[in-house]
């Protein structure tokens, strides 16, 4: 069951994934938020006390039991910074009404 205020997930990394030549960043959601998760949900990222909004994402499943959000490539340039100073970000969901 989602919840119906944001779902907050401290200490997570930004990964950098490719599928043959497309290039693509995510952010891996540990599995005991699995029945909490909004879906859909306006995705922000707090890195360094900012905050990046991101937008309305769809959190999708990743193997079996894990999900992931995939960020905005015209973005590349934070998510290469942050990935380069090896941080951690926090990843905040909010639910968006359907």
């Amino acid at each position: 069951m989602a919840l119906s205020m944001p779902l907050v997930i401290p200490k997570r990394k930004i990964y950098r994934g490719h599928k043959g030549s497309y290039e693509f960043y995510v952010i891996y959601i540990p599995q005991d938020f699995n029945n909490l998760l909004p879906i859909p949900a306006f995705v922000s990222i707090i890195y360094n006390n900012e905050t990046i909004k991101v937008g309305v994402k769809k959190p999708f499943k990743v193997g079996r039991v894990k999900y992931a959000v995939i960020l905005p490539k015209e973005l590349a340039p934070i998510w290469d910074k942050i990935m380069q100073e090896n941080k951690e970000v926090i990843l905040v969901l909010e639910p968006v009404s359907t």
